[in-house]
């Protein structure tokens, strides 16, 4: 009507250019879009569709993957804190409610890590206002041609294409980070396609998942590994699907507004239901926390009591101990001095039974007269000297100082006869040298 209404207002020139362009160039839909531009337009919806359908199914496989590894760890750790660490077997990890053997979960930890790390390469150089632009990608593409990654191209993508190519990486990415195939009809996508990689350190995509293939967390199985991994994700959403059919399950009633207004009805209340009971479940578990923290609190208090009790007995033990190993070697030190005192008084008396025997007592007798005599001429020579000096003290006060001026003078000429010795030595052997 309103379309009507502005042509009947236009001139009757304008309204006829204005239907031929509609019949012959422009979209059917009214949009006043060209025809080529809306058959971009509808192949540029279908292939975001496709895309997010990618998206969404890549996505859905990456939580199941790290809800499996989460669901993991919380078994090992519940293994750990019962005691359980030394028990191996398939069997004990079903009883844990793991259906793969534990190397399928490292292993596949480890991918997710390592796929994680390449994803974040391969993330486009965004700018602070969230867009991409060319000058700066195109700088650091003439830099990267250069750099460790011979793979990488130098394309230069605009706005809209970005976010094409990293949600299509996005989703490969995911579905190969698990070690499984990518479906057929995935349109693969050059890593870094989306603008320009990130490189750490020289490390590329290419080159983390090359190197982290080499390790031993990722040496299993593959066809193993693969079909563990893919019936426990298809379990697994199974499960989910099936949980949310029977959310809208309902019983067949032949009139269809019925159901749609049971639906509507039910819907509500099952949501309230079920957020009532994950409420109570939550309410319980921290309970148990609680009680689990109050428990631990008691265990602790009581190992520090008992470790306290410990340490005093082996205070009181050791230091009993102590005294009756220092008691014990206090008289064995008393023993020992004892012994060592009666030996010497046994090697005393041997020495005298040795020295005075009946042939030396009367060779000591006559060194005995000797030293006395030897010592009496010493004493009078000793007390003649006294005397002597003190008759030259009595002299002259000054005594003591001319004997030691004496004495410098002798010590001075006896160098100086030294030094005539040895002039007249020189003199001789220049005297000799020519006559010779």
């Amino acid at each position: 009507m309103a379309k009507n209404a502005q042509s009947q207002s236009l001139p009757a020139d304008v309204t006829h250019l204005i239907d031929q362009l509609e019949r012959h160039s422009l979209a059917p839909d009214g949009s006043y879009v060209s025809k080529s531009a809306h058959a971009d337009l509808q192949l540029a919806r279908e292939e975001m569709a496709r895309e997010r359908t990618r998206y969404l199914e890549a996505m859905a496989v990456y939580c199941e993957a790290i809800s499996m590894v989460e669901e993991y760890h919380q078994a090992v750790s519940a293994a750990n804190l019962g005691g359980l660490r030394d028990i191996q077997g398939q069997a004990f990890y079903q009883q844990l409610g793991l259906n793969c053997s534990p190397q399928v979960y490292e292993s596949l930890e480890h991918r997710l890590a390592v796929a994680e790390a390449a994803q974040r390469l391969r993330l486009p150089l965004l700018s602070k206002d969230g867009e991409i632009h060319e000058e700066e990608i195109e700088k650091l593409s003439m830099t990267s041609r250069s750099s460790l990654d011979s793979t990488t191209t130098s394309i230069t993508p605009s706005s809209s294409s970005n976010s094409t190519s990293f949600n299509n990486s996005y989703a490969t990415s995911n579905i190969s980070m698990l070690g499984l195939a990518s479906p057929p009809n995935s349109d693969m996508v050059e890593p870094g396609v989306g603008g320009v990689p990130n490189r750490f350190l020289g490390v590329t995509p290419a080159y983390l998942w090359q190197v982290q293939q080499e390790q031993p967390a990722m040496a299993v199985d593959m066809a193993e590994y693969q079909r563990s991994l893919v019936r426990e994700i298809e379990s697994r959403l199974e499960a989910k699907c099936d949980t949310l059919a029977d959310v809208f399950a309902m019983d067949e009633i032949a009139d269809s507004s019925s159901i749609s207004q049971i639906a509507s009805a039910r819907l509500p209340e099952r949501v309230k239901l079920i957020i009532e009971e994950i409420e109570r479940e939550e309410a319980v578990l921290l309970e148990d926390l609680y009680s689990m923290d109050r428990k631990f609190a008691e265990h602790y208090n009581v190992l520090e009591q008992i470790l306290g009790v410990l340490v005093k007995f082996v205070k009181d033990l050791k230091l009993q101990h102590q005294h009756q190993y220092d008691e014990l070697r206090k008289t064995w030190l008393c023993k020992r001095c004892q012994t060592m005192n009666a030996k010497l008084s046994v090697l005393e008396h041997l020495l005298l039974r040795d020295t005075y025997t009946k042939e030396s007592v009367p060779a000591l007798h006559r060194i005995r007269k000797y030293l006395l005599e030897a010592t009496e001429e010493a004493s009078i020579a000793y007390n003649k000297a006294v005397t002597r000096l003190r008759e030259y003290q009595g002299v002259d006060p000054h005594f003591d100082t001319i004997a030691r001026q004496y004495h410098d003078i002798v010590k001075k000429l006896e160098g100086m006869q030294w030094t005539i010795h040895q002039v007249e030595m020189d003199l001789k052997r220049s005297l000799e040298g020519p006559n010779s």
